[in-house]
């Protein structure tokens, strides 16, 4: 069993604690002449102690408590160190020490349902490993994986090739993983939009007023000055410099170079081209962009500009001043 879950912190300790909330009181109190029977009871606890833990688990995990391990948080456990775990408590059907197997009830992703059953009594629970996103079927484990994977710029391929080192189940199917990317880029979106505009209220209340200083600076997909596509951010200049607006550019469209495929292909694409010069006048591009809709976006001006020395971008504002 050297394989290894993510498991919930929270669905864990739920778990173990229903576990020895179960333990009947009579079953503690039990003696027998079996000697092997007399010393499996022996090595239990005493209702006493059982109670007592029982209180302590439950303040432990409380929201007040001081416990330093995050119970929305996951910890990677291997499966043997579970096993281990379980076979230190009872059966809440029968009230003897578990001893059974683990099994894999189902699996979607990074996401499992583990069922338990006990060897007495064949009495079966099941835990699952991730809660699902809030109005969504998804786990949020697969969500989680999924946007590390675009943080770390590895996708999909990286992703897999990461579980497969680290012993772990394999993320969503590829189709699966492209169709939740485009829902995944509409909330991010709408999140980066929130988080933006209450980066420009920051700066404002910084500022005193509505014009303010900025800095900026462009980035490419690829090094160089041929890549296709391209980006620019500009920041707040406050202690605690956040973004305060984002441009992208594409300069990539295509080609008709088989008419048949392009018929098909263009009844249904969404031409994301918006630029059409050279690569390396992108950062001039977007930063003048981002100027000249500072007001109708946020109601602020852009009076001040800090950047690394780009002639470029300083002869674009200059050419084209971006307010009236």
């Amino acid at each position: 069993m050297f394989f290894w879950f993510i498991l919930s912190t929270r669905a864990v300790t739920r778990r173990v604690r229903q576990n020895i909330r179960s333990i009947p009181a009579s079953t503690l109190e039990i003696t027998t002449s079996n000697p092997s029977t007399s010393s499996k009871r022996s090595s239990l606890p005493s209702q006493q102690k059982i109670t007592k833990r029982t209180k302590l688990d439950i303040t432990s995990t409380s929201a007040n408590s001081n416990s330093n391990l995050p119970m929305d948080g996951y910890t990677i456990l291997q499966n043997q160190l579970l096993f281990t775990l379980m076979c230190k408590t009872n059966c809440e059907s029968c009230g003897n020490r578990w001893n059974g197997t683990i099994n894999i009830k189902k699996r979607e992703g990074l996401f499992v349902i583990l069922s338990f059953q006990c060897s007495s009594c064949t009495n079966t629970i099941t835990i699952e490993t991730s809660p699902k996103v809030v109005a969504s079927d998804r786990r949020d484990i697969n969500v989680r994986s999924q946007i590390g994977g675009h943080l770390c710029g590895i996708r999909y391929a990286g992703l897999a090739k990461l579980m497969g080192a680290m012993n772990l189940p394999s993320p969503i199917q590829d189709e699966r993983y492209s169709k939740w990317d485009k829902n995944l880029l509409l909330s991010i979106k709408s999140f980066s939009d929130r988080s933006m505009k209450k980066a420009v209220e920051e700066a404002v209340t910084a500022a005193n007023g509505k014009e303010l200083m900025v800095s900026g600076d462009g980035f490419w997909q690829t090094r160089g000055f041929q890549s296709r596509h391209g980006a620019a951010a500009l920041l707040s200049c406050n202690t605690a410099p956040k973004v305060l607006d984002i441009e992208t550019c594409s300069a990539l469209a295509i080609k008709n170079s088989n008419p048949a495929k392009y018929n098909d292909i263009i009844r249904s694409h969404h031409c994301e081209k918006n630029y059409n010069k050279s690569s390396g006048t992108i950062e001039a591009h977007a930063v003048l962009n981002m100027f000249q809709r500072s007001v109708s976006k946020y109601q602020i001006y852009y009076t001040k500009y800090v950047g690394d020395g780009d002639s470029k971008t300083f002869a674009a504002l200059s050419d084209k001043p971006p307010y009236p």
